[in-house]
């Protein structure tokens, strides 16, 4: 089979966005035990990612695969499914649930004042404009992706697969 490791790191970013959309929903809930369920989501999106590069090695690559495309076929898998997260979570700010980041910036003024850490218009006017729906959604994109690097670092020295030297070719 001929490789396409962006279609199929899209096609792979759309199961992992829909689940990492699922993870953060249930994130913000109040209710304790769907809050808990995150991270058994979150093994989950690992244990697929793995099962989801072996399928591109095995499907796409005919059975071998180096370290290195298979790092960037896990970088590239979570970068399509932070964009697609990106999107959910920048609606539920916007629309869904207005009042999520405004008192998120209230907390966030509290504990700052508690730590005794020195305020100013500057600081404030900081910490407020981070906390916009457009840049806090943005910041869940670098979070995924450093995320991505990390598992990816890891997971593509267990999907790497040189060809045999005894293979047809």
């Amino acid at each position: 089979m001929k490789q396409n490791i962006v279609k199929s790191a899209m096609h792979s970013g759309l199961i992992l966005g829909a689940l990492f959309s699922l993870n953060f929903v249930l994130s913000v809930t109040k209710i304790t035990a769907l809050a808990l369920l995150t991270y058994a989501i979150a093994v989950f999106i690992v244990v697929l990612m793995y099962k989801l590069s072996i399928r591109f090695r095995d499907n796409e690559c005919e059975g071998s695969i180096s370290y290195g495309k298979s790092l960037l076929y896990i970088m590239l898998t979570f970068f399509y499914a932070a964009l697609i997260s990106t999107v959910i979570k920048f609606v539920y700010f916007q629309f869904i649930n207005t009042a999520f980041l405004e008192n998120m910036f209230q907390e966030t003024m509290k504990t700052m004042e508690l730590m005794k850490f020195p305020m100013n218009d500057a600081s404030v006017s900081q910490v407020e404009s981070m906390l916009k729906p457009a840049t806090f959604s943005m910041i869940y994109v670098f979070t995924n992706l450093v995320m991505g690097t990390i598992v990816g670092i890891i997971m593509a020295a267990f999907v790497k697969k040189e060809k045999n030297l005894f293979s047809q070719q």
